[in-house]
Protein backbone atom coordinates (compact mmCIF):
# COMPACT_ATOMS: atom_id res chain seq x y z
CA UNK A 1 0.00 0.00 0.00
CA UNK A 2 1.41 3.68 -1.00
CA UNK A 3 2.14 5.51 1.81
CA UNK A 4 0.45 8.59 2.23
CA UNK A 5 3.30 11.58 2.54
CA UNK A 6 0.67 14.55 2.87
CA UNK A 7 2.02 15.56 6.40
CA UNK A 8 5.49 15.75 5.14
CA UNK A 9 7.37 19.03 4.33
CA UNK A 10 9.25 18.78 1.24
CA UNK A 11 12.63 18.61 3.02
CA UNK A 12 11.56 15.40 4.38
CA UNK A 13 10.36 14.02 1.20
CA UNK A 14 13.46 14.78 0.04
CA UNK A 15 15.39 13.33 2.75
CA UNK A 16 13.44 10.25 1.89
CA UNK A 17 14.20 10.52 -2.04
CA UNK A 18 17.95 10.62 -1.45
CA UNK A 19 17.35 6.83 0.16
CA UNK A 20 15.71 5.49 -3.09
CA UNK A 21 12.32 5.97 -2.07
CA UNK A 22 10.38 6.60 -5.40
CA UNK A 23 7.04 7.43 -4.05
CA UNK A 24 8.27 10.37 -2.02
CA UNK A 25 9.73 11.63 -5.87
CA UNK A 26 6.48 10.70 -7.07
CA UNK A 27 4.99 13.30 -4.61
CA UNK A 28 7.38 15.82 -5.41
CA UNK A 29 6.76 15.70 -8.61
CA UNK A 30 3.07 16.08 -8.73
CA UNK A 31 4.03 18.58 -5.76
CA UNK A 32 6.29 20.88 -7.86
CA UNK A 33 4.99 20.24 -11.44
CA UNK A 34 2.43 22.52 -12.67
CA UNK A 35 3.93 25.14 -10.29
CA UNK A 36 7.40 24.88 -12.02
CA UNK A 37 5.66 24.50 -15.64
CA UNK A 38 3.81 27.82 -15.30
CA UNK A 39 6.82 29.55 -13.98
CA UNK A 40 9.02 27.75 -17.15
CA UNK A 41 6.31 29.29 -19.40
CA UNK A 42 6.01 32.83 -17.82
CA UNK A 43 9.81 32.96 -19.27
CA UNK A 44 9.80 30.64 -22.43
CA UNK A 45 6.40 31.17 -23.86
CA UNK A 46 6.58 27.75 -25.54
CA UNK A 47 4.54 25.07 -24.07
CA UNK A 48 6.42 22.27 -24.87
CA UNK A 49 9.82 23.92 -24.06
CA UNK A 50 8.48 24.61 -20.48
CA UNK A 51 7.42 21.12 -20.08
CA UNK A 52 11.24 19.82 -21.56
CA UNK A 53 12.64 21.94 -19.33
CA UNK A 54 10.72 21.16 -16.02
CA UNK A 55 10.68 17.03 -16.61
CA UNK A 56 14.61 17.15 -17.48
CA UNK A 57 14.91 18.96 -13.91
CA UNK A 58 12.51 17.29 -11.75
CA UNK A 59 14.13 13.94 -13.47
CA UNK A 60 17.87 15.35 -13.03
CA UNK A 61 16.80 15.68 -9.50
CA UNK A 62 16.12 11.97 -8.61
CA UNK A 63 18.81 11.32 -10.76
CA UNK A 64 21.55 13.56 -8.47
CA UNK A 65 19.45 13.16 -5.78
CA UNK A 66 22.47 11.35 -3.46
CA UNK A 67 24.84 14.59 -4.46
CA UNK A 68 22.43 17.25 -3.68
CA UNK A 69 22.75 19.25 -0.19
CA UNK A 70 19.99 21.99 0.26
CA UNK A 71 21.46 25.04 1.55
CA UNK A 72 17.73 26.10 1.49
CA UNK A 73 14.37 24.70 0.97
CA UNK A 74 13.40 22.76 -2.15
CA UNK A 75 11.07 25.13 -3.39
CA UNK A 76 13.96 27.32 -3.52
CA UNK A 77 16.30 24.65 -4.81
CA UNK A 78 14.10 24.09 -7.63
CA UNK A 79 13.04 27.56 -8.64
CA UNK A 80 17.17 28.57 -9.06
CA UNK A 81 17.72 25.77 -11.19
CA UNK A 82 14.62 26.30 -13.06
CA UNK A 83 15.93 30.22 -13.68
CA UNK A 84 19.50 28.57 -14.67
CA UNK A 85 18.09 25.91 -17.10
CA UNK A 86 15.92 29.01 -18.65
CA UNK A 87 18.70 31.23 -18.77
CA UNK A 88 20.95 28.28 -20.70
CA UNK A 89 18.08 27.53 -22.69
CA UNK A 90 17.63 31.52 -24.23
CA UNK A 91 21.91 31.41 -24.29
CA UNK A 92 20.80 28.07 -26.79
CA UNK A 93 18.61 29.40 -28.44
CA UNK A 94 20.47 32.49 -29.30
CA UNK A 95 23.78 30.41 -30.57
CA UNK A 96 20.55 28.33 -32.49
CA UNK A 97 19.26 31.40 -34.22
CA UNK A 98 22.67 32.73 -34.75
CA UNK A 99 23.17 29.74 -37.11
CA UNK A 100 20.13 29.14 -39.07
CA UNK A 101 20.28 32.36 -39.80
CA UNK A 102 23.39 31.85 -41.26
CA UNK A 103 21.81 28.59 -42.86
CA UNK A 104 19.50 30.36 -44.48
CA UNK A 105 21.67 33.30 -45.68
CA UNK A 106 24.29 31.21 -46.72
CA UNK A 107 23.89 31.33 -50.62
CA UNK A 108 25.25 28.14 -51.38
CA UNK A 109 22.60 26.36 -49.33
CA UNK A 110 20.21 27.28 -52.73
CA UNK A 111 22.67 26.44 -55.09
CA UNK A 112 20.95 24.04 -57.32
CA UNK A 113 24.16 21.90 -58.02
CA UNK A 114 23.50 18.55 -57.45
CA UNK A 115 25.19 17.95 -53.87
CA UNK A 116 23.06 20.89 -52.50
CA UNK A 117 19.91 18.99 -54.15
CA UNK A 118 20.89 15.78 -52.74
CA UNK A 119 21.27 16.98 -49.31
CA UNK A 120 18.16 19.15 -49.16
CA UNK A 121 16.31 16.26 -50.66
CA UNK A 122 17.67 13.22 -48.04
CA UNK A 123 16.47 15.90 -45.20
CA UNK A 124 13.11 16.25 -46.46
CA UNK A 125 12.98 12.91 -46.84
CA UNK A 126 14.08 12.14 -42.92
CA UNK A 127 11.44 14.87 -42.19
CA UNK A 128 8.68 13.52 -44.12
CA UNK A 129 9.70 9.96 -42.41
CA UNK A 130 9.72 11.78 -39.00
CA UNK A 131 5.66 12.81 -39.68
CA UNK A 132 4.24 9.82 -41.47
CA UNK A 133 5.07 8.23 -38.32
CA UNK A 134 3.27 10.14 -36.19
CA UNK A 135 -0.21 9.38 -35.40
CA UNK A 136 -2.98 11.05 -37.47
CA UNK A 137 -4.34 13.53 -34.74
CA UNK A 138 -1.08 13.92 -33.57
CA UNK A 139 1.03 14.44 -37.31
CA UNK A 140 -2.21 17.22 -37.48
CA UNK A 141 -1.47 18.91 -33.76
CA UNK A 142 2.33 19.11 -35.24
CA UNK A 143 1.56 20.82 -39.06
CA UNK A 144 -1.13 23.53 -37.06
CA UNK A 145 1.57 24.15 -34.72
CA UNK A 146 4.59 24.40 -36.13
CA UNK A 147 3.18 25.29 -40.22
CA UNK A 148 0.21 27.21 -39.96
CA UNK A 149 1.60 28.32 -36.50
CA UNK A 150 -1.51 28.46 -34.14
CA UNK A 151 -1.26 28.76 -30.76
CA UNK A 152 -2.49 25.10 -28.76
CA UNK A 153 -6.21 27.24 -27.92
CA UNK A 154 -6.69 27.67 -31.19
CA UNK A 155 -5.67 24.25 -32.38
CA UNK A 156 -7.40 22.74 -29.75
CA UNK A 157 -10.81 24.91 -31.01
CA UNK A 158 -9.86 24.17 -34.80
CA UNK A 159 -9.59 19.77 -33.53
CA UNK A 160 -12.78 20.29 -30.56
CA UNK A 161 -10.27 18.42 -27.48
CA UNK A 162 -8.56 19.85 -24.81
CA UNK A 163 -5.43 22.16 -24.44
CA UNK A 164 -4.00 19.31 -22.36
CA UNK A 165 -4.63 16.85 -25.33
CA UNK A 166 -3.05 19.21 -27.81
CA UNK A 167 0.32 19.20 -25.32
CA UNK A 168 0.67 15.38 -25.02
CA UNK A 169 0.42 15.57 -28.99
CA UNK A 170 2.80 18.00 -29.73
CA UNK A 171 5.23 16.17 -27.00
CA UNK A 172 4.68 12.67 -28.43
CA UNK A 173 5.56 14.43 -32.23
CA UNK A 174 8.93 15.47 -31.01
CA UNK A 175 9.79 12.66 -29.74
CA UNK A 176 9.24 10.86 -32.92
CA UNK A 177 11.24 13.54 -34.56
CA UNK A 178 14.36 13.45 -32.14
CA UNK A 179 14.14 9.55 -32.46
CA UNK A 180 14.22 10.14 -36.40
CA UNK A 181 16.66 12.87 -36.13
CA UNK A 182 19.47 11.46 -33.92
CA UNK A 183 22.03 11.15 -36.21
CA UNK A 184 21.92 15.26 -36.07
CA UNK A 185 24.19 16.86 -33.24
CA UNK A 186 20.93 18.08 -30.17
CA UNK A 187 22.19 21.66 -31.21
CA UNK A 188 21.09 21.25 -34.83
CA UNK A 189 17.65 19.69 -33.59
CA UNK A 190 15.55 22.65 -33.18
CA UNK A 191 16.92 24.33 -36.08
CA UNK A 192 15.68 21.10 -38.06
CA UNK A 193 12.79 21.48 -36.24
CA UNK A 194 12.70 25.12 -38.12
CA UNK A 195 13.67 24.10 -41.36
CA UNK A 196 10.28 22.09 -41.44
CA UNK A 197 8.47 24.78 -41.68
CA UNK A 198 10.15 25.51 -44.68
CA UNK A 199 10.03 22.16 -46.74
CA UNK A 200 6.99 23.01 -48.99
CA UNK A 201 9.51 26.23 -50.14
CA UNK A 202 12.70 24.11 -50.67
CA UNK A 203 10.72 21.47 -52.64
CA UNK A 204 9.31 24.26 -54.67
CA UNK A 205 12.43 26.04 -55.39
CA UNK A 206 14.42 22.83 -56.58
CA UNK A 207 11.49 21.74 -58.60
CA UNK A 208 10.63 19.11 -56.00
Amino acid sequence: MRKDFSTYTDEELFLLVKQGHKDAFEDIYKRFWQELLDAAYRRVKVQEAAMELVQNLLVDLYLKRETISLNTSLRNYLHTSLKNRVLNNVRSQLVRNTYQQHVLNDSGLYQSDAASTLQLKELQRHIDESCASMPEKCREVFYLSRREQLSYQHIARQLNISVNTVEKHMVKALKILRSHLKQYHYFLFWCLVSLVLLCGQISNYFGG
